[in-house]
């Protein structure tokens, strides 16, 4: 279960986050630092980083 505030909540909405994409964050967020890190999970390629001691998603985008 991944807890999100509201403000995350909508922004994923208006983004089209898919739900995976946070699944796998959580799954990496040990690894992240400030340095974006680009990783693929499923048939997603996510970039992602580490700010404020919590991981955040620049961009997400489905792999061909």
């Amino acid at each position: 279960m991944v807890a999100l505030t509201k403000h995350a909540a909508n922004r994923i909405l208006e983004r089209e986050i898919p739900f995976e994409a946070i699944e796998a964050c959580r799954m990496v967020a040990p690894i992240l630092n400030k340095n974006p890190l680009r990783f693929r999970y499923r048939d997603l390629v996510i970039v992602a980083r580490k700010a404020g001691g919590s991981p955040r998603i620049i961009s997400v985008w489905r792999a061909e």
